[in-house]
């Protein structure tokens, strides 16, 4: 009953759709709303200041990604590389450091070294002051492995200066192969918080994700890994959150974070580099989007992580996709929050925090309908950056 209150069922013989020009409406609207709802700021409260996950930098990443997307489209009057460069330029303060809880995609100062170096490419300085960082995170043997507080998370935050800024191979490369080495001599048990999680933001997949994306050479070597991933999958579709989880503790976790949207996000981007696991990984691809269709339609609020956007996005392009994210426009999710007299319909999932790129609302959706007709859009701050290094 617990599970069943985690999603809508689906009526097949109602789907609904979004027109092209509607996803256009929605695009503009949601991206004008993070500008008028969270803007930028000269200062920014320490409070604020989560990376990529939540807050200016996360916005500002946004932005660009907008801008490489859509340089034409222009936001309250200005185009989106205007409104990166407006989020980067406020003060995160005088002694930023890293944080004690990590250094993944979450930790504040290494994602603004690494958005402000994607942002102003043709200013090396800022690749050697991230670089710089990474080198300190190398020095924490006490850091996890994954990607909100982890190596993973340093990992993608090289290959998105890497992308954005042509001229840093030659500085980032290195640290790539060090903080790689690091994680895979600590796998492949990886653990967070004593437990060895199985999803995308905390767990092997994610992990695996962000390696072989990042070093595609590193494929062969973690094909059993890979493979005992896939025999993992349950009967369902599913995957449980962690290693010895009950089907009760698993059930229901349909979610970016935990699930089979985030393990189908992720093969999607890694099937080229396993040619001998393609039949394993179609099949498992083929049954996660199942469990998708079947349990996906989540009663929280629509967002990347936590909701039905990111699980949109896991979606085959088509109708089921464009049924879930019909149910996520703004309309429909106001008209079924009124009309809920439990009052517990699309409750927030952003731990408080309204400008989180990847678990409120706006920014979420603006992700979403940016690349909703691609045939695999990928995840922000995941595996978003196109694989041509």
């Amino acid at each position: 009953m617990e599970a069943e209150m985690r999603y809508m069922a689906i009526d097949s013989r109602d789907l609904l759709t979004v027109s092209d020009s509607a996803m256009a409406r929605y695009l503009l609207g949601s991206l004008e709303e993070v500008v008028a709802n969270c803007p930028p700021r000269s200062r920014y409260p320490h409070e604020t200041l989560q990376g990529l996950w939540s807050g200016p930098t996360g916005i500002a990443y946004l932005m660009l990604q907008v801008s490489a997307h859509r340089p034409d489209l222009m936001i309250s009057g200005q185009p989106a590389s205007h409104w990166a460069q407006c989020y980067m330029a406020g003060s995160r303060g005088h002694n930023l450091r890293l944080g004690s809880h990590g250094c993944g995609i979450s930790d504040e100062k290494l994602a603004t070294e690494a958005v402000r170096a994607a942002i102003f490419p043709k200013d090396l300085r800022h690749v050697r002051d991230f670089v710089s960082s990474v080198s300190q995170v190398l020095a924490v043997d006490e850091y996890a492995n994954e990607l909100l507080y982890g190596r993973a998370g340093t990992l993608y935050l090289l290959r998105l200066v890497r992308h954005w800024v042509p001229d840093s191979s030659r500085l980032v490369d290195p640290a790539i192969a060090e903080i790689s080495n690091t994680i895979l001599n600590a796998g492949p048990a990886w653990k967070w918080h004593g437990r060895r999680y199985l999803g995308a933001v905390h767990g092997d997949i994610g992990i695996v994700t962000q390696l072989v994306l990042t070093s595609p050479e590193l494929a062969s070597r973690l094909q059993p890994v890979l493979a005992h991933l896939l025999d993992m999958q349950l009967p369902d579709g599913n995957w449980p959150s962690a290693e010895g989880a009950t089907d009760h503790i698993s059930k229901g976790l349909v979610q970016f974070c935990h699930g089979a949207p985030g393990f189908v996000t992720s093969l999607l981007s890694l099937r080229q580099y396993f040619p001998t696991l393609h039949d394993m990984i179609d099949t498992a691809v083929d049954k996660g989007r199942e469990c998708i269709w079947q349990e996906g339609l989540l009663r929280k609020e629509p967002s990347l992580c936590h909701g039905i956007f990111g699980n949109a996005l896991a979606l085959p392009p088509g109708p089921r996709r464009n049924h879930f994210l019909a149910i996520a426009t703004p309309e429909n999710v106001a008209n079924m929050k009124r009309m809920d007299d439990t009052h517990t319909m699309f409750e927030r999932a952003d731990y408080g925090r309204s400008c989180s790129t990847l678990t409120s609302y706006t920014p979420s959706a603006a992700w979403a309908w940016l690349v909703c007709n691609k045939e695999v859009p990928g995840m922000l701050a995941y595996n978003d950056i196109p694989q041509d290094g």
